[in-house]
C-alpha cells in the first residue's frame, strides 16, 4: 500500500519513525581493530528516548561508543551480545541492567549493515515488580502476571437463582484511580453499576459477567470508551479470579491519537502522490540467497498515474515482480541503472524512449534508493520530446537554409560582381577610345553609369557581409579591445590621415567573441566616425569603457547580468535623437547619397555582431555636436 512509501527523503523519513517512537532506538556501528575484530560500537544514530534512558544528551551519545556509555558492558556480557549480533546476523531479545542511567531494558537487537539496530523499551518498573513478586501473596502474584497499569480486583454479586448481575470493588491500584479519576478507597464495596452507570448500556459490564460466568479470560485492544466526560482508548484485560474477576486495562489514548494522526498523514501522503501526474512506484529488490545478487524487483507500491497508465489495480501489481511485466528493462538496459543506484545509493537521473510492455512513450526516470530497493518516478515527456525533435529538423532546416544563403553569398561575391566589373571596364573604354564621339552628353551618361555600377557593386559586397554575419562564424575566444582597435587603426591609417584624424582609447577589456565579426563591427563604427565629420574640422574619436548591469543597458539584456559598455563618440555630425532606432536598419539612411556615400548596412552589420555575441547596441546624439554609440557585450 502507499502509506509504506515515503512521501519525503529517507533521512526525515527515518528521523520521524525514530522521534515519534516510545521506544529508544539505537543505530550502532562496529568498531574494529587492524584484524578485524570488534572492539567497540560507535552510536551513529539514536532518538530522544534512548538519550532519555541513559540520562545523556542526543549529542553525547553521538559522540560516544558503547562501552563510554555502559562500562560495565564488557563484565555485564551485554557487548557480547552486540557482537555475537553482528557475528551471526540473527536477532537477539535480551533484558540489560544498565547502571548508569538506573534501568532495566527489554533491547531488540538486530544486525544492520556491518552494526547492529537496537530498540530500547524500559521495562524497569516490570523488572522490580517481578523481583516484588516473590515477597507477595498468591493474589499479588496473580495480579502482577496481568498488569498494564491500572488494575480493579472486582467480586461477583448474585441474584437469587445464583446469576453474576453485578460486582463489588475489593482493590484497586493507584493507576486505576487515576485513570477513573475517581477515588479508590471511596469505590473500595461499591458496586461497578453504581460507579460507572453506563458500564450497563455499553457492553463494559456484560464483558465482566462473562468471564466470571464461563471463567474464560478475555482481551479488547483499542476500546473506545467515555468515562465521566473522558473520551479515550483503553486495551482491557479481564480473567476470572476467585468468585469475581481481576480486571487490568491502559490508557492508549495517546498512541491510539498518534496512530490516527499517522493514518491521516499515511492518507495524505497517498492523495499527494495518487494526485501526482507522473508514475510513481516503489520496488523492494529480489536477491539470490547464495550470491546476493539481485534478480528482479518486487512491486511495494504504486500511484493512481501508474495504475491507469498500464491498466492495473494494486491487487494485480503488490507482490508481482518487474520483469514479469516490463521483462524489456533487461534489453533497454533500465534493469542495470536500476541495480547501480541499489548497490551504490546514487541517485540517478535521465530521459529514455521506452517502446515495450504496454509503454510507447519518452520518459524522464528519477530513480531514488530506498532500503534495499527504489523509488521509481516516471514523467511523460513524449510532448515535449516530440517538441525538441521538431525543433532539431527545425535546426537542420536552419542550416539548409545557411548553407543555401552561403551559396547565394558565394554567388553574389562572383557571379553578379563579373558583369559589374565588365560594365565598368566597357565605360572605361568608351570614354577613353570614343570620347570625341560621345560628346558631353554621352560622357555623363558613362559616368551615371559607372557611379550607379560601384554603387551597385559596393551593395554587393555590403549586403555579402551583412549575410556572413549570421551564416560564418567562428569560435569565441578572448580578445584584448586595446589590441583589436589598435589593428583596425593601422589599418584605417589612410582614412585618418585624410582628415586629420584622433583615435583615443581608455581602459578597454577584454572580451571573449569572434575576432573577425567583432573586428568588423568596430571598423564599422569608426569609419562612421570618419565619415559624418565635420568639414575643415579635425575628427577626434574616443573609446571607453565601464562595468554595467543589464538594467543600464538597452531593452532586452538580461537585467541580472554584467556588461561592458564600450562607448564610441566622435565630435562629427551628429543626429537627431529621435532616428537612434532608425540607424541600425538595413539600407536605412538619414542623408542623401549626395551628401554622403554608402549603403546603408555598415551599422545594421554592427546591430547583428552585438546580438551575436548576447548584447545589444545603442545610439545617441545632437545635430552638430556629434554621436556616440555604445556596444554591450557581457562580461
Amino acid at each position: 500500500m502507499l502509506v509504506n512509501l515515503p512521501g519525503q527523503p529517507p533521512d526525515l523519513l527515518l528521523e520521524s519513525v525514530l522521534q515519534t517512537s516510545l521506544n529508544g532506538i539505537v543505530l550502532c556501528r562496529a568498531v574494529r581493530d587492524a584484524i578485524g575484530q570488534i572492539i567497540d560500537f560507535q552510536v551513529v544514530r539514536c532518538n530522544d528516548r534512548a538519550a532519555a534512558m541513559t540520562g545523556l544528551s542526543t549529542a553525547q551519545m553521538l559522540n560516544a561508543s558503547m562501552l563510554t556509555v555502559d562500562p560495565d558492558g564488557l563484565m555485564s556480557g551485554i557487548f557480547e551480545k552486540y557482537q555475537q549480533v553482528v557475528e551471526t546476523g540473527l536477532p537477539m531479545h535480551i533484558e540489560h541492567y544498565y547502571k548508569g542511567g538506573d534501568v532495566w531494558m527489554a533491547q531488540s537487537l538486530a544486525s544492520f549493515n556491518d552494526g547492529v539496530l537496537a530498540a530500547w523499551a524500559d521495562v524497569t518498573a516490570l523488572k522490580r515488580a517481578e523481583q516484588a513478586q516473590l515477597r507477595e501473596t498468591d493474589l499479588l502474584h496473580t495480579i502482577l502476571d496481568n498488569t498494564q497499569t491500572g488494575i480493579a480486583v472486582m467480586r461477583s454479586v448474585r441474584d437469587r437463582s445464583g446469576k453474576v448481575v453485578d460486582f463489588t470493588f475489593t482493590h484497586l491500584n493507584h493507576d486505576a484511580g487515576r485513570m477513573t479519576q475517581r477515588d479508590r478507597t471511596q469505590l473500595i464495596g461499591q458496586l461497578y453499576s453504581v460507579a460507572w452507570p453506563n458500564a450497563r448500556t455499553n457492553g463494559v459490564l456484560d464483558w465482566h459477567i462473562q468471564v466470571a460466568e464461563t471463567g474464560e479470560p478475555l482481551k479488547m485492544n483499542g476500546v473506545h470508551l467515555h468515562v465521566d466526560g473522558y473520551d479515550g482508548w483503553y486495551n482491557i484485560r479481564i480473567r476470572p479470579f476467585n468468585d469475581g474477576v481481576i480486571a487490568t486495562f491502559v490508557d492508549v489514548t495517546p498512541l491510539k491519537r498518534a496512530e490516527l494522526a499517522n493514518q491521516q498523514q499515511a492518507d495524505l501522503l497517498r492523495s499527494v502522490l495518487d494526485n501526482s501526474s507522473s508514475i510513481i512506484i516503489a520496488f523492494q529488490a529480489i536477491r539470490d540467497e547464495a550470491t546476493n545478487q539481485i534478480l528482479d524487483f518486487r512491486y511495494i507500491a504504486q500511484n493512481e498515474a501508474s495504475r491507469q497508465s498500464v491498466n492495473r489495480t494494486d491487487e494485480q501489481v503488490i507482490g508481482h515482480t518487474m520483469l514479469e511485466y516490463f521483462p524489456h528493462v533487461i534489453p533497454t538496459g533500465l534493469f542495470d541503472r536500476y541495480v547501480h543506484v541499489i548497490e551504490t545509493g546514487e541517485p540517478a537521473r535521465f530521459e529514455q524512449e521506452y517502446n515495450y510492455d504496454q509503454l510507447n512513450s519518452w520518459y524522464e526516470i528519477s530513480v531514488m534508493k530506498w532500503h534495499d530497493g527504489f523509488v521509481l518516478t516516471l514523467v511523460d515527456i513524449t510532448a515535449s520530446k516530440s517538441h525538441q525533435q521538431q525543433l532539431e529538423q527545425a535546426n537542420r532546416d536552419l542550416q539548409n537554409a545557411n548553407e543555401n544563403l552561403r551559396q547565394f553569398a558565394y554567388v553574389a561575391s562572383h557571379d553578379l560582381q563579373e558583369p559589374l566589373r565588365k560594365i565598368v571596364a566597357f565605360g572605361d573604354m568608351l570614354q577613353d577610345q570614343f570620347a570625341a564621339e560621345l560628346g558631353g552628353l554621352g560622357q555623363d551618361i558613362i559616368n551615371r553609369m559607372q557611379s550607379a555600377t560601384g554603387r551597385m557593386s559596393a551593395l554587393i559586397r555590403d549586403v555579402l557581409a551583412y549575410s556572413r554575419i549570421t551564416t560564418q562564424r567562428e569560435s569565441f575566444q578572448s580578445i584584448p579591445l586595446e589590441k583589436l582597435l589598435a589593428e583596425i587603426r593601422h589599418d584605417l591609417n589612410p582614412e585618418f590621415c585624410e582628415v586629420n584624424g584622433v583615435l583615443e582609447t581608455e581602459s578597454l577589456p577584454t572580451i571573449r567573441g569572434d575576432r573577425a565579426q567583432l573586428s568588423q563591427l568596430f571598423t564599422n563604427l569608426l569609419v562612421n566616425s570618419l565619415k559624418f565629420r565635420i568639414h575643415n574640422q579635425p575628427v577626434v574619436i574616443r573609446v571607453t569603457s565601464r562595468l554595467v548591469t543589464g538594467l543600464e543597458g538597452p531593452i532586452g539584456l538580461n537585467p541580472m547580468a554584467k556588461y561592458h559598455e564600450i562607448s564610441v563618440q566622435d565630435n562629427g555630425i551628429g543626429f537627431d535623437s529621435k532616428y537612434a532606432d532608425r540607424l541600425f536598419r538595413v539600407f536605412q539612411r538619414l542623408h542623401t547619397r549626395q551628401e554622403y556615400s554608402g549603403t546603408g548596412v555598415g551599422l545594421a552589420i554592427c546591430r547583428r555582431v552585438a546580438e551575436n555575441h548576447r548584447g545589444a547596441i545603442a545610439a545617441s546624439g545632437q545635430a552638430g555636436r556629434g554621436a556616440t554609440f555604445r556596444v554591450y557585450l557581457p562580461e
